[in-house]
């Protein structure tokens, strides 16, 4: 505290000394709130909860020029906020619970202050800023859920607060030539290089919180332009937390070369069509655990060459790296170009290397490395068909296991030129893997893929397409290898799937399966009937056959319909997948739809569902709604100033789970029907009032839900005064009573 304080006296000090146009006020919050919960079960009262919380705060700012903006400006501003809340809960049925009797209390407060100034005289090469400021407000935090896990609402009582310190403060000092100088001094500033000298403290210490906090980091950068656009870097960081020791750490860095101080890359013109960048860079980050502590070296070389008919460019680096697993040496070298040949023929490519040595403590050492190349050629760009060509070659090293690769492809389109209803494309693609010391070592892995595609235009209004993606593999699967440039089995997916449930089922997943032939045919229509309506529908036949596996077919039928005016919109996405594979056939539908309709101002409607039904296996089977339907009307003066009188709104939610299965069938389904409105007899005043009614299943279990709100809303005060009843038979018999008010007042 005692450095932002510090910092704001010697801001004041410059800005009270200058004279200047100034402009000042005072702002002021003040907040009070007060929530009471109460819930009973079984006709026993199970808890009793309050909360009662306060915030206040006072800020006074100002800001002006010096010397008319002629030397630079200032920003102040001076204050203080402080906040509490005191909450109780209490369980009368079993008074010893931890878990539901306990009673937070905070109390904080902290100064509220900013000041900033900036020097920057029109007729010297410098300029200063110094800044200092810790505006962090509080926040209350609500425990949105349950007090004991089955809540019907939300008690929203106040569990923590969020104060403390947090003070961010530095000066930043640019010293050297800039635009605009006018004086007859121009000549001398030229020969003084530009220096930058930047400081900066953050300060965060709020130990009251349930998540505590202690952490100061400090950083020092120092940035001289040598000659011309070659800089010098010096960085240092201290950063300490004084509640967890071990991710302390100190670091320093030192970089040379055209990085300027905003940290934007410069380039040197060594002729006029080849631009050159460098730079190198030394890092030691000592921390307070070992295991987090390293010394790293980075060059990077870059280059760009442009003429008329081709450009080239590179980025090379290399770098070092010593930590406690040893030394990591790694080099990246990679060049790209592309060009044309006269007016038909354009081509593209690529050469990239990247070696890694790793030499561990005990003295072991493992070469890693990736090497690819690649060419690409179109041409008869104007001709009936198009032509492309592509080769590449990749070799990558990874643990003493090695994959050589290689892949050839042609490819071919239609032009204008040959038809304008009619487009013909087609390509053929191989590949082949050769790995030794891991999985498929010794035997040679092939992949081949044709792909043909016919489209025809019939109209303006209608499109059909056919596709058919012949793909085919032979050899062992080298897996374990993550080329960078040539895949394996690139027709199918990997990685992590953002699907759960039946519809994981029906994707093809798996990559790393050896010999295996694989057709897909797809059909598919398009009709835009009207300008504002487009339908689309498509068929495919994927049928997957591999060595030692039944043949395993895939079909899957979509639909889209989309319609839409300015008070109408429809959307429908649909999907039925069929999957059979070994004489059992398992199958998945799913539907997503929205509705849309605002015919007027004061009316608007909404209906959303999803649907998805389907087999996970052959025995279970799982099924899933989720449908969601509002309608809203307002009611708007008539005369004079024009604006909304009453709302009214009537929303209903159904939400169905079923699962099936040969050991149990478990079924969830929630009805939930809600009716509320919102009357504004006054600009800033409003009433309103939500009834909900829901049945849920299993149990046949019924909760009522009534809220009613008051509220205003002034430009300089807002209140609200709110109460909530719930009510739920079937199951607990639970009874819920919240009433909350809240107040704010701005100064």
């Amino acid at each position: 505290m005692h450095i932002g304080l510090a910092s704001v006296s010697v801001l004041a000090g410059l800005v009270l000394c200058s004279p200047a146009s100034v402009r000042a006020g005072i702002s002021g919050e003040a907040e009070l709130g007060y929530v009471r919960y109460e819930a009973d079960a079984n006709g026993s009262r199970i808890s009793d909860a309050h909360s009662f919380y306060q915030r206040y705060s006072l800020l006074y700012e100002t800001s002006g020029e010096l010397y008319k903006g002629r030397v630079g400006r200032y920003d102040l501003a001076l204050g203080y906020e402080w906040g509490s809340f005191d909450t109780k809960i209490k369980n009368p049925s079993n008074p010893t619970d931890p878990q539901t009797n306990y009673n937070p209390s905070v109390s904080a407060g902290h100064l509220l202050y900013r000041g900033e100034v900036v020097l920057d005289p029109l007729e010297l090469p410098l300029r200063l800023r110094a800044y200092s400021y810790d505006t962090n407000r509080i926040n209350m935090h609500e425990d949105l859920s349950g007090i004991d896990g089955s809540s019907i609402f939300a008690p929203r009582l106040i569990t923590n607060l969020y104060d403390g310190t947090h003070i961010n403060s530095g000066a930043t000092l640019v010293f050297g030539v800039k635009n605009g100088l006018t004086n007859g001094y121009n000549a001398i500033f030229r020969h003084i290089p530009l220096v930058m000298l930047d400081y900066r403290d953050d300060l965060n210490r709020d130990l009251k919180s349930l998540t505590p906090v202690d952490t100061r980091m400090r950083r020092l950068a120092f940035v001289s332009l040598n000659k011309r656009d070659n800089w010098f870097h010096y960085r240092t960081t201290d950063f300490r937390d004084y509640l967890n020791t071990d991710q302390s750490f100190k670091e320093t860095q030192m970089q040379i070369g055209t990085v300027d101080h905003l940290l934007a890359r410069r380039w040197i013109d060594l002729t006029n069509w080849v631009k050159i960048s460098a730079d190198g860079q030394f890092t030691k980050h000592a921390s307070s655990m070992p295991a987090n502590s390293f010394e790293a070296y980075e060059l990077n070389l870059f280059a760009v060459a442009s003429r008329k008919t081709w450009d080239a460019r590179t980025f090379s680096s290399f770098s070092r790296l010593l930590d406690d697993e040893g030394i990591t040496l790694e080099r990246t070298v990679p060049f790209y170009a592309s060009g044309v040949l006269g007016a038909d023929v354009d081509w593209k490519a690529s050469l990239y290397s990247n070696e890694k040595r790793i030499q561990s403590p005990s003295g072991s050492v493992v070469n890693n490395s990736n090497y690819n190349a690649s060419v690409r050629a179109d041409m008869f760009r104007r001709s009936p068909f198009t032509l492309g060509v592509v080769v590449r070659g990749e070799s990558t090293e990874s643990y003493g296991s090695k994959l050589l690769s290689f892949e050839g492809g042609v490819e071919t389109a239609s032009t204008a030129r040959l038809s304008r209803d009619y487009s013909l494309s087609g390509s053929y693609t191989v590949k082949y893997f050769d790995a030794t010391g891991g999985t498929g070592s010794g035997d040679g892995y092939l992949n081949q893929n044709v792909l043909g595609r016919v489209a025809y235009v019939a109209s303006p209004t209608w499109r059909f397409e056919v596709e058919e993606d012949l793909s085919a593999a032979s050899g062992t699967n080298p897996r374990n290898f993550n080329n960078s440039a040539i895949t394996v089995n690139s027709g199918f997916s990997s990685g992590t799937s953002t699907v759960s449930g039946s519809a994981i089922s029906f994707q093809r997943r798996n990559s790393e399966i050896d010999e295996y032939v694989r057709s897909v045919t797809t059909v598919s229509a398009a009709w835009r009937p009207f300008s504002r309506t487009s339908l689309s529908f498509s068929v495919s036949e994927d049928v997957l056959m591999q060595s030692g596996a039944p043949t395993d077919f895939l079909t899957t039928f979509r639909s889209t319909i989309d319609y839409s005016t300015p008070t109408f919109l429809a959307r429908m996405r649909n999907s039925y997948n069929v999957r059979m594979v070994g004489g059992e056939s398992i199958d998945y539908l799913e539907s997503v739809g929205t509705l849309e309709y605002r015919p007027v101002r004061q009316l608007e409607g909404l209906l959303t569902y999803t649907y998805n039904v389907g087999d996970v296996d052959v025995n279970t089977r799982s099924e899933f709604l989720d449908l969601r339907q509002r309608l809203g009307y307002s009611f708007y003066t008539l005369s004079g100033a024009n604006r909304k009188l009453l709302e009214l709104y009537e929303e209903f939610t159904y939400n169905r789970t079923l699962n099936t299965g040969t050991v149990a069938n478990e079924l969830n389904t929630t009805r939930r029907f809600t009716l509320g409105a919102r009357y504004f007899p006054l600009r800033s005043l409003f009433v309103g009032a939500d009834a909900r009614y829901s049945l849920i299943e299993p149990g046949s279990i019924t909760e009522q839900l009534y809220t009613g709100v008051v509220g205003l809303n002034f430009r300089k005060l807002q209140a609200n005064l709110e109460y909530t009843y719930g009510k739920r038979d079937g199951s607990d018999n639970r009874i819920e009573k919240r009433i909350a008010a809240n107040m704010k007042k701005f100064f």
